[in-house]
């Protein structure tokens, strides 16, 4: 468990997620099959429809009470499946089958046990095959044992062919490579990235909060509109499914308008009993319950959307002030030396560089982790322009307090290297680890792919603005800046760090 990282646990909830929507889709598919050949045929005289705004467009799920043909089974409220386009009027009869004279589903399309043992067959499949990248393990190889006698035969021909390197070397000595310089009594100078971290998370949770305000501000209006007060008169009570009651209520004109309501206790609500609504003299048809808490009232669609826009942000926002914490308390803890070398990490499928890792040596132990970056720091860590490394660099290694190692890395002449993920023992299965190469990078980018970024960037912007004004416009490009610094980019990944 130690080598998870954020994005195995955020694949780990997306599993659970699925896996909850086989169960889901399994439960459906058996009682529609049983509904299907062998259930109870009868039918539902609807009473009540409840509006979804779902993917597909606007649906509606109808509900009543549901008599069998032969009148010997009767349920008070029972859903008809599938959902539809448009509401049924009330009294309107429906014909189809239940499971079982328990069951509060009726079935009306024989087909629908198909279509969800086929969702839940692909959903099963996507979900074991992400378990099983989620929770993958690489096999520890063990090394064959080595005889004695065959050790110091094969150390005894090394140390021959090296003399004889030796011999046949040309004349002209080679430069021999400067010493490391010592982490402790070189001078330290101050890097940058550590700022643009702390604003790009103010900048998220700013934007978070801005949306948030707005958000408010947007439903306070809508409260605020609700100047008409009338009487309203309960037409009908335990409607369908869900046990909602009918009010009349009248608006300045005299004109008759109806809601349909779920109370928090039905009893408590009974035909001919009174309620008092805040409506819009305007918009009669906008209308809240004077005292809402003793009501179930549904969020709006919009409120819905913008908390699920939000929920990124938050886990991003938790995580990144959880991961400052720990790289203050790390900063406050004595250094011991080690030595890194640099690498630069590039995805199995992929073709440009994403990220940069150190390989931590300390005490005989190898660990990889992952380094927030900007220009400068790789420029000086990789060397001269021509693309020679200074390798390896003399460092010092402070651990972060936490169940999971992490190092903040102090180089010589350098700086404080922040790290971006947890260290581990073994390279990242999905990267591939090679040394930095300067002279691979700071071609130059083609301007499609910059109009192509751009235009993407202003079509999320402008939906942000849509949907909740600009302060959700901002959160989404602070959202991406902030998840670009979360993997270690200050302030872009790839050939954007060694641009020139």
């Amino acid at each position: 468990m130690r080598a998870f990282e954020l994005h195995h646990w955020l694949l780990l909830s997306f599993v659970t997620v699925i896996f909850g929507g086989v169960i889901w889709m399994a439960v459906l598919a058996v009682d529609s099959f049983r509904a299907t050949y062998g259930g109870v045929a009868g039918a539902v005289t609807v009473e009540d429809c409840v509006y979804a705004d779902t993917d597909d467009g606007p649906q509606w799920t109808c509900s009543g009470p549901f008599v069998s043909a032969d009148g010997a089974v009767r349920i008070d409220a029972v859903k008809l499946m599938p959902r539809y386009g448009a509401p049924w009027d009330d009294g309107v009869t429906v014909t189809g089958r239940i499971s079982s004279p328990s069951s509060g589903t009726l079935h009306t399309d024989g087909q629908t046990w198909k279509w969800a043992t086929g969702f839940t067959v692909l959903l099963l499949g996507v979900g074991v095959y992400l378990l099983r990248s989620a929770l993958r393990i690489e096999r520890q190889v063990a090394p064959p044992p080595v005889d004695p006698e065959l050790a110091a035969i094969s150390e005894r021909a090394r140390a021959f062919l090296t003399e004889w390197d030796h011999v046949l070397a040309p004349s002209t000595p080679a430069a021999a490579a400067p010493p490391p310089v010592s982490a402790v009594d070189a001078p330290k100078r101050a890097n940058l990235a550590v700022g643009k971290v702390l604003i790009g998370w103010l900048l998220l949770v700013l934007t978070i909060a801005g949306t948030v305000w707005h958000l408010m501000e947007w439903e306070r209006r809508q409260v605020a509109s609700l100047t008409g007060q009338a009487l309203g008169t309960v037409t009908g009570a335990r409607l369908g499914a869900e046990d909602r009651i009918e009010v009349a209520y009248p608006d300045t004109t005299g004109a008759e308008w109806r809601v349909r309501w779920k109370p928090v206790d039905p009893d408590s609500y009974r035909e001919g009993g009174q309620v008092p609504v805040r409506y819009d003299p305007a918009q009669p048809y906008e209308v809240m319950p004077a005292y809402p808490e003793f009501f179930e009232i549904e969020p709006r669609g919009r409120t819905v959307l913008v908390e699920l826009v939000l929920l990124p942000g938050y886990v991003l926002a938790w995580a990144w002030m959880w991961r400052l914490g720990r790289w203050l308390l790390g900063a406050c803890r004595r250094g011991r030396p080690a030595e890194a070398w640099v690498l630069v990490a590039e995805l199995h499928w992929g073709v440009e560089p994403t990220s940069f890792w150190l390989e931590l040596r300390d005490a005989d132990r190898i660990w990889y982790q992952r380094i927030v970056w900007d220009r400068r720091l790789v420029r000086r860590l990789a060397g001269d322009p021509a693309g020679g490394a200074q390798l390896p660099l003399s460092v010092e290694l402070r651990r972060c307090p936490g169940l999971r190692r992490m190092y903040l890395v102090d180089v010589a002449g350098v700086g404080r290297l922040w790290p971006a993920s947890t260290a581990r023992a073994r390279p990242p299965r999905n990267y591939e680890l090679t040394p930095v190469e300067l002279h691979l990078f700071g071609l130059a980018e083609s301007t499609g792919r910059h109009l192509a970024i751009l235009l993407a960037l202003t079509v999320l912007a402008g939906g942000g603005w849509l949907l909740a004004g600009p302060a959700t416009a901002a959160y989404l490009l602070a959202l991406i800046g902030s998840y670009q610094l979360w993997g270690g980019g200050a302030p872009w990944r790839g050939f954007y760090t060694l641009r020139h």
